[in-house]
């Protein structure tokens, strides 16, 4: 399990001076940040990402790792290599295999073209190792994408869980549903009885009453909190409970 993330750097520039802390723990199976946007939580991950060397779920996208080098994380029990995942990295796949899908359709229509009615088995190879690529592509984006948004983003997310592995989600209830937040709950605790770490980046209410969860809360400085006594657990508790306030008041100052 990942147990710390340190920072070595005072430097008044980008990433360090995000959010100012020295050693911050994440000794937990599920480590929620939380806070308001621009606190520092996601570039905190995305550091995370970086020294556990986790495999991005977006194709082609440069983080800038060196940016990051004054970062170091400690393990008390070293984890398989994990996902750093994006909601909207999800819709980036896609995109990327539909994109493999057609060149590796434009290739095998290319080796038909050069080899005409000729059938040796070096062209027989190379056919069916197109086809074969196209074919794969197009039944993951069936899988995915002929799903409503929230299904199939919910089974991309299971179709990556391993145990003994860390997780590192930067906002998944983005596209979700309440049922599939609960889903999303659900799919974290089973993994968590198998070895593996979630470190996730939310604004959900919903995902941050996982049970015994650390939470912390990112403003000037990083503070763990508990779950009640949380600005984002408070504020819907307030809202749900008087809507009609919040809203003439809103409406009201709009007119």
């Amino acid at each position: 399990m990942l147990r710390e993330i340190s920072k070595r750097s005072y430097r008044n520039q980008y990433p360090y001076n995000t959010i100012d802390f020295e050693y911050l723990s994440l000794n937990a199976p599920v480590v929620f940040f939380t806070g308001e946007n621009g606190s520092g939580k996601s570039t905190l991950l995305r550091a995370i990402s970086i020294h556990s060397n986790s495999y991005t779920v977006a194709k082609n996208i440069d983080y800038n790792s060196s940016q990051y080098l004054d970062y170091s994380l400690s393990w008390s029990r070293k984890l398989k290599r994990g996902y750093y995942f994006q909601s909207e990295d999800f819709y980036s796949f896609l995109n990327w295999v539909s994109d493999e899908e057609k060149e590796n359709k434009d290739l095998y229509d290319d080796a038909k073209a050069r080899h005409g009615e000729h059938s040796s088995m070096g062209t027989i190879l190379e056919l069916g190792m197109h086809e074969g690529n196209r074919q794969r592509m197009n039944n993951m984006v069936d899988e995915f994408k002929l799903a409503s948004h929230g299904e199939g983003y919910i089974r991309f997310f299971a179709s990556k869980l391993r145990p003994n592995t860390l997780y590192l989600l930067d906002e998944p209830e983005t596209p979700l549903s309440f049922q599939n937040q609960l889903t999303l709950i659900s799919l974290i605790h089973e993994y968590v009885t198998k070895g593996s770490q979630f470190i996730i980046c939310t604004h959900s209410p919903i995902l941050l009453a996982y049970p015994d969860a650390l939470i912390y809360q990112f403003d000037q400085d990083i503070r763990e909190i508990d779950y009640n006594d949380h600005p984002i657990v408070k504020d819907y508790k307030s809202f749900l409970s008087r809507p009609d306030h919040y809203l003439h008041y809103l409406l009201d100052e709009e007119a």
